[in-house]
């Protein structure tokens, strides 16, 4: 996995959420292969919104599989970033099995897409409490944990949407936003315990979320990530592994005094 070379975490503990696929399994295998035993969450199950199938138990079950061979502990969650007393109960399992939290990686999030006018209630409040309120939570549960922490690390897998409007998803981008805008309050809040918190905005990746969007819209996968190339000044879609290069930069030594930032891995797309 791209960046491992770059942080020793033997002896930490993360949690990434949305770890059962994508972009979230490939975090998980970097902080495995960094040192870190890894407890990875993931809803599995399918939801009413997005209409495209989610990760299963299966799916989850085989990152911590994974995460295992690496020689780590590994500690499957089945939780719904959404509700509460799911989340709090998956933080309370990470510290009771593995002891302690260390890394948070926000990285669940689901998307649909239509004019703004045309969502309904149900879009709006899926993609905002999974993909914004979901960071929050899952956040606020982890904190004492993360406070108590020797190095304590957040971060959030936000998007390019994050910071300019993207037509059809108001949605993602006002969540997106709203991580942005998060992610400084919170680095703010924590630094005297000498907590970090950072994000990276992705910009086309290629991944089963743009996949499942692709398919509930009748169109390729190629289709979708074309509404984003053309902004790129590279043209290629981005691989999970160069959003976990980023991540495992964030979580260095190197990057100690970087807080509060939004890293871009967007092949130019913000430069314009």
């Amino acid at each position: 996995m791209a960046g491992t070379g770059l942080v020793d975490l033997s002896g930490q503990v993360a949690l990434v959420t949305g770890a059962g696929r994508g972009q979230g399994r490939s975090h998980a295998l970097a902080l495995a292969g960094a040192g870190a035993d890894v407890a990875v969450l993931d809803v599995c199950r399918d939801l009413d919104v997005p209409a495209y199938p989610l990760a299963t138990r299966a799916d989850l079950d085989a990152v911590a599989a994974e995460v295992r061979a690496c020689g780590r502990r590994a500690l499957p969650l089945v939780a719904d970033v959404r509700d509460p007393a799911s989340v709090e109960a998956a933080v309370a399992a990470v510290e009771s099995t593995l002891g302690r939290l260390d890394v948070l990686v926000n990285n669940a999030a689901v998307v649909t897409s239509a004019p703004f006018w045309e969502l309904s209630e149900q879009q709006w409040g899926a993609v905002v409490d999974t993909n914004l309120s979901g960071v929050w939570r899952t956040t606020k549960a982890a904190s004492a944990l993360l406070r108590r922490s020797p190095r304590g690390r957040v971060v959030h897998i936000g998007s390019t949407g994050g910071v300019r409007a993207v037509p059809e998803f108001a949605h993602y981008v006002a969540a997106k936003h709203g991580v942005v805008g998060l992610t400084r309050a919170m680095a703010i809040e924590l630094a005297a315990d000498g907590v970090t918190v950072n994000a990276i905005l992705p910009g086309a990746v290629d991944s089963p979320m743009l996949a499942g969007l692709a398919d509930e819209l009748g169109l390729t996968p190629d289709d979708v990530h074309k509404r984003w190339l053309h902004d790129q000044l590279l043209m290629q879609v981005i691989t999970p592994d160069e959003v976990t290069g980023a991540l495992m930069w964030l979580l260095s030594d190197s990057a100690r005094h970087v807080t509060g930032h939004c890293l871009a891995v967007d092949g130019g797309a913000l430069a314009r």
